[in-house]
């Protein structure tokens, strides 16, 4: 179930951010953030060849999964709640002609009763699909269900401290919200956008660990670079000043850089403006 939304809520909502979420890399900001989650998920979750699969938790248009069956042998499912990032991701997928490859399920996370017990290999959550889910816990159990003994999981959610931080800095948030935040995990970016579950890293990893995960490392994407309120532009044509800076190519790799040196250490993960966990399944 989705959080603090009604069904034709999430549909209008999603029905929506699928016309325009595969152009969201145009701003540099967004290409700088998918190159780290690349990054990280190229370094930490094996390829399990081709009769493996990775599930994408939450994947939307297979955007991911595209990207990914680029890089690896293994079969990839995009499983998601949402019929209109779902028909997008079929528009994807054939025009890739990637059919054999990346399959399709519809579904809610917190009840993958359409997915067998340990039946994937590993499984990505990107751009903070739990952080939509009102059961978090059920869904992680769900996600541990589904994953076979030896598999790694890598989930997302918005973070906590970078919430306070930019409803501070960037929104000047009245006290009843500043203290309603840090109250209930709980934010709302726009009137347009849902109310959104955030978490700490210790927070997240507790999770998993409740879950019966082992957890491995956490990372902040990205700990250092900033959005600016232009690169949540719906219609993807605005430009933040730090996205027109990453258009020089020397200063992207410098932050580049420092973002992967420092965005697993522990003490620096929780500066990230998402959450982004790493465990296993023994």
């Amino acid at each position: 179930m989705v959080l603090n939304m009604t069904k034709e809520e999430f549909d209008v909502f999603f029905e929506s951010y699928a016309k325009n979420v595969d152009e969201a890399n145009t701003q540099n900001f967004w290409k700088l953030s998918d190159a780290l989650i690349l990054e990280i998920i190229k370094r930490h979750v094996p390829d399990p060849g081709q009769k493996g699969v990775i599930l994408d938790a939450g994947g939307g248009t297979a955007r991911w999964a595209i990207l990914l069956s680029k890089i690896y042998a293994s079969k990839f499912t995009v499983f998601d709640l949402s019929i209109d990032m779902l028909k997008k991701a079929q528009k994807n997928i054939e025009k890739e002609r990637l059919g054999e490859r990346i399959s399709l399920l519809k579904g809610d996370l917190a009840d993958m009763s359409n997915v067998l017990t340990e039946s994937v290999d590993h499984v990505i959550s990107i751009y903070s699909p739990l952080s939509f889910i009102e059961d978090r816990d059920k869904a992680l159990s769900e996600l541990h269900r589904i994953l076979r003994r030896g598999g790694k999981v890598l989930v997302m959610g918005h973070g906590y401290y970078n919430a306070i931080a930019s409803k501070i800095n960037n929104y000047r948030a009245a006290a009843t919200e500043l203290h309603g935040l840090d109250r209930e995990s709980l934010v709302k970016w726009a009137p347009s956008v849902p109310v959104l579950n955030v978490f700490s890293k210790e927070g997240l990893e507790k999770m998993l660990s409740d879950a019966g995960f082992i957890t491995k490392q956490t990372f902040g994407v990205p700990v250092f670079v900033q959005p600016g309120l232009e690169d949540f532009d719906s219609e993807n044509k605005l430009r933040s000043e730090i996205s027109k800076a990453l258009e020089d190519g020397a200063f992207f790799n410098a932050v580049f850089d420092l973002e992967m040196k420092h965005n697993g250490e522990a003490y620096v993960a929780n500066r990230g403006m998402n959450i982004f966990a790493l465990a296993e399944k023994k």
